[in-house]
């Protein structure tokens, strides 16, 4: 007896009852038991059925199957895709690996749907792999609807996830093109005023250098126009003190020469008074004479 299970999107699960192989009574009877707690949705209580008929019997195909179901319905989708690919590599039946090809692949759209419930990341590679496995299970069983829907729905989700990957790479790569840009953007406008701060400190630092050298012109020459204003000065106050001095002398020379000249004046005016003093006697004694003749004369 098999038993279909629609879980969500067609996702469906196969049991496999106990009337296909043969195993030992023991481990059919831990097979019903599973079955039993697997209708029930007692997974927990089903899988460890499951476990108890593999241990009495590791080729009970039939609990190898209904194992990896029940371990799909827990969520242990690793752990029911171990069971699935045994079951594949043990059985010979193409319906049966069909059926479990199929389940295989609802273990991965069923992980893909968890993660993007859980807010994980959203990634093509489970859709891949389940559309993988609809395909091995509709090359086995060309027929079986539920897998050929189920293919088309996880490739038309494979599509829009690829869009939705291809439209965030696109954003991921225009945002860092735009980052990209504004870095450079911002890279130029620094360099752009960093060669201006540069130019205004060279151009500060050259108006700096002209006034210092302005200003140390400046000192020297006013250093020299004083130096030579103290030079003028100096040689005016020597000329005038040659000068003074020059005149001094010449004062000196003229008072000396004042001196010798009125000295010689005197001389020469004693010298006349002398001669003039002979003069007058002289003529004083021809008048003198003169009169003694007259009167010589007249007492004629």
């Amino acid at each position: 007896m098999r038993l279909s299970l629609n879980i969500g999107l067609l996702i469906t699960t196969t049991i496999l009852s106990m009337s296909m192989y043969s195993q030992t009574i023991e481990s059919k009877l831990e097979l019903k038991k599973g079955n039993e707690f697997f209708l029930k949705g007692d997974f927990e209580k089903s899988s460890k059925s499951y476990n108890n008929s593999l241990n009495a019997d590791d080729n009970n195909l039939n609990s190898i199957f209904n194992s990896g179901n029940s371990s799909l319905m827990k969520g242990e989708y690793e752990e029911a895709r171990e069971y699935f690919k045994t079951y594949i590599s043990k059985s010979s039946d193409k319906l049966d690996k069909s059926l479990a090809h199929y389940n295989l692949g609802n273990s991965f759209l069923k992980q893909h749907q968890k993660e993007v419930n859980e807010g994980g990341q959203n990634s093509v590679e489970h859709l891949q792999n389940a559309v993988n496995e609809y395909k091995q299970s509709l090359r086995h069983n060309p027929k079986d609807s539920d897998a050929r829907y189920n293919l088309s729905y996880a490739m038309k989700m494979m599509q829009n996830q690829q869009n939705k990957d291809k439209d965030q790479k696109d954003k991921e790569q225009k945002d860092k093109d735009q980052k990209e840009k504004d870095q450079q953007d911002k890279d130029k406008k620094d360099k752009d005023q960093k060669d201006k701060d540069q130019k205004d400190k060279d151009q500060k630092d050259k108006d700096q250098q002209d006034k210092d050298q302005k200003d140390k012109d400046q000192k020297e020459q006013d250093q020299k126009d004083k130096d030579q204003k103290d030079k003028d000065q100096k040689d005016k106050d020597q000329k005038d003190k040659d000068q003074k001095e020059q005149d001094q002398k010449e004062q000196d020379q003229k008072k000396k020469n004042q001196q010798k000249e009125s000295r010689e004046q005197a001389l020469k005016n004693l010298d006349a008074i002398n001669g003039d003093e002979e003069k007058v006697l002289l003529k004083v004694n021809r008048k003198k004479g003169d009169q003694k003749k007259k009167s010589k004369t007249k007492d004629w």
